[in-house]
């Protein structure tokens, strides 16, 4: 028997039945964390645990999210069917895009947001991190770029633009 296998939007191959198809459970009254259509997963058939993956980066890769209700909205659930639900403000929502249910709307906008916020902790930390590991190669490279600049211009640098040694490295008087 042959194993059916599924690649998710990173690449990565997966057994089929490593997909989520359960649903998050949700009843009338609760309050539901939902992902806005466009940024969760495709509606009715997505899979819930690749698009939740997707947040270890800001937006959820998506540059166009820098706010936690771009990507998710807490609803209260009217009533709930097979594949979708009715919210109190009389919208209808599929149910495989329902992160998380509570009670109360402050328990899932604080899940929301610190959701939303791991993403962006992550790229900063490594964007720190990366500007800490090339700062020296940065500086060195961003010299010689201006020395270049200096030698190409010589009627604005004067004639020493010339000499490709740049004038940072030369004594007074032009000994090197």
């Amino acid at each position: 028997m042959t194993e059916a296998n599924t690649t998710d939007q990173s690449g990565c191959t997966r057994p089929e039945e490593d997909r989520m198809t359960a649903l998050v459970p949700i009843e009338s009254g609760q309050w539901a964390l939902v992902y806005v259509e466009h940024f969760g997963p495709y509606p009715g058939d997505g899979d819930l645990r690749e698009a939740v993956e997707r947040l270890q980066d800001s937006g959820s890769g998506w540059d166009c999210l820098r706010r936690p209700a771009d990507q998710f909205d807490v609803v209260q659930v009217e009533h709930v069917m097979r594949k979708t639900f009715r919210t109190v403000d009389g919208g209808r929502r599929w149910r495989n895009q329902v992160v998380a249910t509570a009670a109360s709307s402050g328990e899932m906008l604080a899940l929301r947001d610190k959701l939303f916020a791991i993403g962006f902790a992550a790229d900063r930390a490594i964007e720190e991190e990366t500007a800490r590991l090339i700062s020296d190669f940065a500086a060195k490279t961003r010299a010689d770029a201006l020395a270049k600049v200096h030698v190409a211009l010589p009627h604005i640098f004067g004639r020493s633009a010339t000499d490709p040694t740049p004038s940072f490295q030369t004594e007074p008087g032009g000994a090197a």
